[in-house]
């Protein structure tokens, strides 16, 4: 290598070599006497450099090299012996770091935002010069140098620093978005949250804004993988962009904390009002008896579970159309219209009596009839909705032998008879609902960050009746207005005629 090649970078990258010592060593006059020592080392070895491409990529080396052997000397710091007779390769960032040194750098590099990273590694590692590096990233030439000072300045921190992952890096959260939607089906949108991270990512943002540098340490996952989750939330507004790199999510979540406490604030009013509403229908059972549908005979305990879900279903579309402002939809893509919210725990963990996996208001048996159920989760499996086929078994015995009916089977005009008798339950139990959403919204509101305030009301009155079921189903249990059967009969179910049109159909909670 000619000798003019190392005087002349010397002499382009002097205010450079000294801001690069200065940005190592605190003090001024222990900086002018690192970038001597970094100056005579390049000159020194200027006859080691084959290759005129290596050049610079060798110089940052030995100034690298040279400034640990500086603090070595001033006893600051101990680092490991490199060997300065290395040949230059595509890997000198390697070779001439240790292992230790190597993967703190790796560390930094993954936590460097988009348009940092881009620049230092076209820079520094693809060994691109500062104008290719502009042409390729389609940016200025000052806006490269700015990027890569910036680098140096953030890597040089960040190397020294002791950094703690969160404990989703290792313990990821489980989370559930639900979405009640109306439109066509986007298979993107509906399985984004089969993957732990996009899950992870809503749960680690929704108390506090995060950058995506933050984020990466919580969950233990390189920003260039993030980015591209991170993308797809932004594009469904799930996840909010604030501005200054940071994001946050945009839903509601019910969390477990949340659920507890409002089962524990609402348990006790709500089962009394449940055995008001059920000690009402039982005195009414001889009235409902006498419209003689088929399974009327059935007795007084397996009638009150399928009445209580038939009071619900209608106690509910009362409280519904008293409250309009619960019934606004949001576009969340395009042909679909709905909410979210998003679940934080496993509910079947500690919370099974309050849970119910399914119900419907119409799930087809044939063409004539259909089943309403509920399979509330205060009672055995034995005792909830069968299936399909053994639903439809069990009904064609009742049409053909009522007297073997295991639950009721109404026509349309049977059932509106039912209702009539039974109107004052239902309006107490519309009571009821407007009872549990007050209390939800209260709790949600000390449970939930500022900036979904204005979601709060509306996504907890419109989601009251799924997010209850279960609740409701264990609250009837306690009152002890019914009880667990002791035989294997499926109750909180009924069959109806379903010619006349169906029903819609409430999906799994």
């Amino acid at each position: 290598m000619e000798d003019y090649s190392a005087v002349q970078f010397v002499e382009e990258n002097m205010k450079t070599i000294f801001a690069y010592a200065l940005a190592r060593v605190s003090d001024k006059a222990d900086a002018e006497d690192l970038a001597s020592d970094i100056i005579l080392a390049i000159l020194q070895s200027k006859d080691k450099i084959k290759d005129r491409a290596a050049f610079y990529g060798f110089v940052w080396g030995i100034a690298a090299n040279t400034y640990k052997n500086f603090l070595r000397k001033r006893n600051k710091n101990s680092f490991s012996e490199l060997e300065e007779d290395i040949p230059y390769t595509d890997g000198i960032l390697e070779e001439l770091c240790s292992k230790e040194e190597l993967n703190f750098l790796r560390r930094e590099l993954t936590l460097l935002s988009k348009e940092y990273r881009e620049c230092t590694v076209a820079y520094y590692f693809d060994g691109l010069s500062c104008a290719d590096t502009a042409k390729k990233l389609g940016i200025s030439m000052e806006m490269v140098k700015y990027y890569l000072f910036k680098t140096r300045k953030i890597l040089k921190e960040g190397i020294g620093m002791e950094r703690e992952y969160g404990e989703k890096s290792y313990r990821p959260a489980k989370f559930e978005l639900v979405t009640i939607f109306s439109g066509s089906y986007n298979a993107e949108y509906r399985n984004m949250f089969n993957r732990k991270l996009p899950g992870n990512i809503m749960l680690s943002t929704y108390y506090t804004p995060m950058t995506i540098r933050q984020l990466s340490l919580e969950l233990g996952v390189a920003t260039p993988y993030l980015e591209d989750e991170i993308g797809l939330l932004e594009k469904y507004g799930l996840l909010q962009n604030l501005g200054g790199g940071k994001y946050q999510t945009n839903l509601v979540i019910f969390t477990e904390e949340f659920t507890n406490e409002f089962y524990k604030t609402a348990s006790s009013e709500c089962t009394e009002m449940l055995k008001n509403i059920l000690q009402g229908i039982r005195t009414k059972l001889e009235d409902i008896r006498n419209i003689n549908f088929i399974g009327c005979e059935l007795d007084d305990n397996s009638l009150l579970w399928a009445l209580l879900w038939m009071c619900m279903r209608n106690g509910h579309s009362r409280f519904d159309s008293s409250n309009p402002r619960y019934n606004t939809r949001d576009m969340l893509y395009k042909g679909a219209t709905g909410i979210n919210y998003g679940v934080d725990y496993d509910y079947l963990q500690n919370l099974e009596k309050y849970t119910s996996l399914a119900f419907a208001g119409y799930a087809g048996i044939d063409d004539d009839y259909a089943i309403s159920f509920a399979d509330f989760g205060v009672l055995p499996k034995k005792n909830q909705y069968p299936g399909k086929s053994s639903c439809k078994e069990k009904l064609y015995t009742a049409l053909e032998d009522r007297t073997k009916a295991e639950f009721a089977v109404m026509t349309t005009d049977e059932i509106k008879q039912v209702e009539n008798i039974i109107s004052d339950e239902i309006k107490d139990m519309a009571d009821l609902y407007v009872y549990l959403t007050e209390t939800a919204i209260k709790v949600m509101r000390s449970h939930s960050p500022n900036h979904v305030s204005d979601l709060v009301e509306r996504i907890v009155g419109s989601t009251i009746f799924f997010r209850t079921v279960g609740f409701i189903g264990g609250c009837a249990a306690e009152s002890g207005a019914v009880t667990v059967p002791e035989d294997d009969k499926a109750v909180a179910l009924y069959a109806y005629t379903s010619k006349y049109g169906k029903e819609k159909c409430f999906d799994v909670c």
